[in-house]
């Protein structure tokens, strides 16, 4: 029983140490996501791949005037853990990321999809942004937060300037002294809320600095004695759909966990302006290459050696959609049409019987029933788009 209860720790305490607090954002015009949102169902992971979670923190702050504000999320975090080798890789994106949001007529901010529609949306816009699965969430409120930096002692860090700010509509007061220091759970959250001149980037750099002080903290063997604490505090301040047979299936792994296989990584881009609208616009170019080295799986063939024709039998236009994924991902796409006649089930036909490449065709889509044939034709895969594709 002790042994599971250290494990359990790790395993939320990891899941929590990136959440770093958040700052107040009034999402105006914005409907907005009561505190009770129900469970949200997501695909698990396939046996040794990489393991996907996204991390939200959230804020029921005040508004303008004093008044209690609704369920917002601030600080956005996808956390990817590969169980074969054991590297961690912890990417921060922006609250103002310029993103396609699912069902949206126009893009907006990343953290407008959570307000449009929970955790549902805000999953489905990422994994679309990243063309990553992701697997769990975790959802955490701030003051969360606060109690588990209390609960682990605290954290010595070194405070790199003198930081003031206050917003009594906010019910915020940040005053910090530059040196090293004790910071315990209220002087922790001033830390990584505090935006300074250098804004929304400077913090997630803030954020992930006190992450990795607050990992080392949490792994060392005095907090094993706080587990009840910790365990009670993460209970209470998440929502998720991590269940205790995913924690156990990952206890032998959570052993080999060490901050020096923690990677911390910004999703790359610029500050812009769009329509009069301030934003951090995606370099898409980067963030692809970011996800080859980081996120994206390893395929056993090369794509770009593989020709791909795409038939549209959904009747919804998803056919295209399915071949910008392919494409981005390096694959041939050498046509995209409209099929004869409609199909519930997506099909994904390999031609001259190389059913390598059509497992490779799969893994990138997700979805899909891959068949085989020996006869040759001008391309090496054929995928029917059928009803059932949700890319």
């Amino acid at each position: 029983m002790y042994r599971l209860f250290r494990y359990f720790v790790a395993a939320i305490c990891l899941a929590l140490s990136v959440v770093v607090g958040s700052t107040v954002l009034v999402l105006n015009g914005l409907a907005p996501v009561p505190l009770d949102e129900g469970p949200v169902a997501l695909t698990p992971p396939w046996v040794n791949a990489k393991v996907n979670v996204l991390v939200l923190g959230t804020d029921a702050g005040l508004l303008a005037g004093g008044k209690q504000g609704v369920l917002r999320t601030d600080t956005i975090v996808v956390v990817s853990f590969d169980p074969v080798t054991y590297d961690v890789k912890v990417l921060s994106l922006p609250r103002d990321s310029r993103v396609t949001i699912p069902e949206r007529d126009h893009k907006d901010k990343l953290n407008a999809a959570h307000a449009y529609g929970g955790v549902r949306l805000a999953v489905d816009t990422i994994e679309r942004l990243l063309d990553i699965p992701i697997h769990y969430y975790v959802r955490v409120e701030t003051s969360g937060f606060r109690r588990l930096i209390d609960a682990i002692g605290g954290v010595d860090y070194y405070v790199e300037k003198n930081m003031f700010y206050e917003d009594p509509y906010q019910d915020l007061v940040i005053n910090l002294r530059r040196g090293q220091q004790l910071l315990d759970g209220e002087k922790a959250e001033q830390y990584v809320r505090y935006r300074g001149r250098d804004g929304d980037i400077g913090r997630i750099a803030r954020q992930q600095r006190f992450m990795m002080a607050a990992l080392h903290t949490m792994l060392r063997p005095m907090n094993i004695l706080r587990a009840n604490t910790i365990v009670g505090i993460a209970l209470s301040s998440v929502r998720t759909n991590i269940d205790a047979q995913a924690i156990l299936e990952r206890l032998s792994v959570l052993d080999s966990l060490r901050p020096d296989k923690v990677v911390m990584l910004t999703l790359p881009g610029t500050e812009g302006w769009v329509n009069g609208v301030s934003y951090w616009i995606v370099d898409e170019r980067a963030l692809d290459s970011m996800l080859h080295e980081h996120f994206w799986d390893t395929l056993a063939s090369e794509p770009q050696e593989i020709t791909v024709r795409v038939e549209d039998a959904g009747g919804n236009n998803q056919g295209v959609r399915a071949a910008e994924v392919l494409t981005r991902r390096g694959f041939n796409v050498a046509e995209v049409k409209i099929a004869a006649e409609v199909t519930s089930r997506t099909r994904i036909t390999v031609h001259n019987g190389y059913d390598e490449i059509g497992h490779a065709v799969y893994r990138v889509l997700r979805q899909g029933v891959v068949f085989s044939e020996q006869i040759t034709r001008d391309v090496n895969v054929t995928v029917v788009v059928g009803q059932d594709f949700w890319r």
